[in-house]
Formats: structure tokens, sequence, C-alpha cells
């Protein structure tokens, strides 16, 4: 049919499947691809990422966007059960700080630089899981963190706007709901090229095999009336093989991450949600919730710590510890997401131990010996985030005319992306998905992002 949608995204990650999998539910019926360079999907930030969600401690420029896709994962979770299908919870947060700790930084400092923090720093919790004794201590805080000396707490947030999940599972549920709604997959594949019609306007893409073997390259076309392009941190790389004459850039650069999952005896049962039953409460229906504890740096380690208490797909409880962090001059972004795992550095990994054993190992009760060594490392991991210049992410249609000389004549494919999100991809999500899908479509989304639009060039000399 001439007026037949297909979109063709670039990248399958939690970004490309939100946005497919929200554009399959809508009306008429898009014909939907995902092609991703990697050939196996969920090697970076989309499956690693330590999962935390906020509501509402963002730039103003992305807060309304922030708080609607915070509403839409707990919308998901009641719908599908992802308290046990993908460890949706609510979640208390702190910052911890130590004794030895320097004066003026907060553990949660490099997550909202640059944003508000009138409504995520200062929030006292009136309300905490359990009671003394059932997992909390006497103070309201998760005693599967240590007894520390001289150590002070400050509430942040609490369980009606912050929450968790494990971004891994959250991504095998949207791709399975993205195979059962006919939506092809294709791995191992890169977009190479642009296929422009007589006019001049985009009739499709050319992709071919990725990686570095001598084997065929075994191109393939692909008809689509949209090119989505939610690479991640390879957003920018695969504009520029597309659009190499284009008149813009895309300011997205990579912050890599190491993380550390593991378990503790001290954390060997979810927490309870005492406010279950109480309907009047966004998290009553709830079982479980979890805790988000930062940590400023120390004469110990000199990065800002993150530990995520959360519970995997079969409420098995997990800590997430992270914010080992190098900038993309540090630690470069491979060229592709599986090749992350060879540059994991030893010593950032002792390091994140060294941390976790000090926070939350075995310490007997009034001893001011060290912490000892009782928690079981379950994976290692090294992630990359895209992160843009401008601090938010990048959302919208990029105008024709900005992709090249000749691009703005004869209509065809139009193209967008969306990417950038920083620390915020997971919390993110949803909202970026629901919002593409009705930009694409030419209606109205629920919430403002024209801060977020692609910034065009300047306008072309009419000499």
């Amino acid at each position: 049919m001439a007026n037949e949608k297909s979109t063709v995204i670039l990248g399958g990650g939690i970004i490309g499947l939100s946005i497919a999998y929200y554009t399959s539910l809508s009306s008429p019926i898009t014909h939907i691809t995902i092609v991703d360079s990697a050939s196996i999907l969920l090697e970076s930030a989309s499956g690693y990422a330590g999962g935390f969600l906020a509501r509402d401690w963002f730039d103003p420029r992305v807060a309304a966007l922030g708080d609607y896709s915070f509403t839409l994962h707990r919308e998901l979770a009641e719908q599908f059960d992802g308290a046990k299908r993908w460890g949706f919870t609510g979640s208390h947060v702190y910052s911890l700080t130590l004794d030895d700790a320097p004066g003026g930084v907060s553990g949660e400092d490099w997550l909202l630089a640059g944003t508000s923090r009138a409504n995520a720093v200062g929030r006292m919790v009136t309300q905490h899981v359990n009671a003394p004794g059932e997992g909390v201590n006497a103070d309201g805080t998760p005693a599967w963190i240590s007894k520390q000396d001289k150590a002070s707490w400050k509430p942040i947030a609490g369980v009606e706007d912050c929450g968790q999940v494990e971004p891994r599972r959250l991504c095998e549920f949207l791709l399975e709901k993205c195979k059962e709604r006919g939506i092809k997959i294709l791995l191992g594949k890169r977009a190479v090229d642009i296929v422009r019609k007589r006019g001049g306007g985009i009739e499709g893409l050319m992709i071919e095999n990725a990686g570095k073997s001598e084997g065929s390259k075994e191109e393939q076309f692909l008809k689509c009336t949209d090119i989505v392009i939610a690479a991640g941190c390879w957003t920018p790389r695969v504009f520029n093989t597309l659009f190499p004459s284009a008149r813009i850039s895309l300011d997205i650069d990579s912050l890599a991450g190491h993380s550390i999952l593991y378990r503790t005896p001290r954390y060997a049962q979810p927490f309870k949600n005492i406010a279950k039953g109480q309907l009047d409460k966004a998290h009553g229906k709830d079982e479980h919730i979890s805790y988000a504890i930062y940590c400023p740096p120390t004469k110990q380690w000199d990065w800002s710590g993150e530990a995520y208490a959360r519970l995997n797909a079969d409420s098995k409880p997990e800590i997430w510890s992270g914010g080992l962090n190098h900038t993309s001059t540090q630690l470069p972004l491979p060229e592709l997401a599986t090749d992350s795992k060879k540059l994991i550095k030893p010593e950032c990994m002792k390091s994140l131990r060294k941390a976790a054993v000090t926070l939350t190992g075995l310490r007997v009760s009034d001893s001011s010996e060290p912490a000892t060594d009782d928690i079981e490392i379950v994976s290692e991991h090294l992630c990359f985030r895209p992160a843009s210049k401008s601090g938010v992410p990048i959302l919208g249609e990029v105008a024709a005319r900005d992709l090249g000389k000749g691009f703005g004549e004869g209509g065809g494919a139009k193209v967008w992306v969306a990417g950038g999100h920083g620390p915020w991809g997971i919390s993110m999500s949803l909202g970026t998905g629901k919002v593409m899908r009705d930009l694409m479509a030419g209606t109205k989304p629920e919430v403002d992002v024209s801060a977020l639009k692609v910034v065009e060039g300047a306008p072309l000399s009419k000499l």
C-alpha cells in the first residue's frame, strides 16, 4: 500500500526497544525492523546499568519527560507483573557520607550535575520498609549497609518518587513483546549507506554484516518511511556514516562505567513494603521495595559510589554497585558493544570490591576492625552511557536540509534521533519510546519535549 508505514530503528538497546514497542501499539500498523551491529543485544548500558528510576531529579528542560516516563514504568509493571518479571519496586534513597569523605561533596552530585536539586535533595523519608530488627536498623537505614563509625546519612527521596528495575530483564520483556508483535530483529548488521530516490529524498538504507570478519558483506536494502537512530553512544557514528556531508553534528559522547553485581548475607530476603494495602499510595500494591545509596569519595576511593539493593526477576536479592566512571578520553568507545568486556580494568574491579566490602561487608558490632569480605561477586561489567553536551537527551526529527545537499528535495523517509540520556537512559526509556512514537505519527506528545529537539543548522544562503 502506498501509505503503509515502515520504520527502521538503528539500535537495539532499551531506547530502541521502547520506541519499537510503543510504535507497534499504534494504529495504523507500522512495519518495524530493529538493526543492531552487535551479534548479541544488551551488552552495554541497557544490560548492565544499575536500573535506578527517578521521577523528578532532572534539568527543567527534561523534567516533564522524566515524570512521564516514571509513571509509564509503574503502569507497565502493574500491567505485566513487572515486580516479578523485571524486579520493579519503589526505592528509598539516601546519601551516605563516611567520616573521611571530603567536605561539600554528596554521593548523588554527579547524577544531579546541571539539574534542579530542589525536589531531589533534603526530602525527608518518614516511613521505612520494615520495623527495626527486620532488615532495617533502629534509625531506619538498611541493615545491608554495615555500621559505619561517624558516618552521616541524608534522606534524598522515597518510594513515591524513586524506583528500581533490573534493566536486562526489562529489556528482555520489551524484546519479547516486540517479537510477538512481528517486529524484525536483525543482529550483527550495520547501516552503511542511504539509498535515495531520483528526486533526492530517502527511499531506504543499505545494511551489511558488522564486525571485522573477512566474509561476505551480504548487503541488504531496507525500504522505509522513517529511520530512527537510537544507537546509544554509537549514535553519532551511525549518523556520520549515513550522512557524511550533514550540516549538523550530534554532540553525544560516551561515559564509561565499571560496575559489579554481588550478594551479601545481610541482604538475603527482600525488603517488605509496610505500606502494602494502603491504596491511596502509588506503591500501595507493591510487595517489596528497594534501597539506593549514594556515597561520595573517601580517602579509600576517589569516585562517587552507588549501591542499589534490588531484586532479580525471581525476587532474589542482589546489589549493584558502580560509580567508577571514565570519560571518552580515558576509555574510548569500542567499535561494537560486545567489545566492551575486553576493556574491563582489573584494578577498577578491585576498587569496586573494596568499596563494597567497606560498605556492606561483615563487621563485628562495636569493633574498629575493617569489615570482613564475605560478599559473593555475581558478575563484573563495563558499559558505555551516551551523554549529550547539552546535558539533556536529543529527541526529534533531523531537518531534511541538514542531512546534506539535496536531501531537502523530493520527500522520502524522515530521519529521527533519540539519544544522549546520560545516566538516565533506563529511567527515561519508556517515556522516550512513547514520545518518539507520537512524533513519528505526527501527533502531539503528552508532554512537552520541544527543548530536546535536534538543533537545526544555520539557514542556507540564497546566493
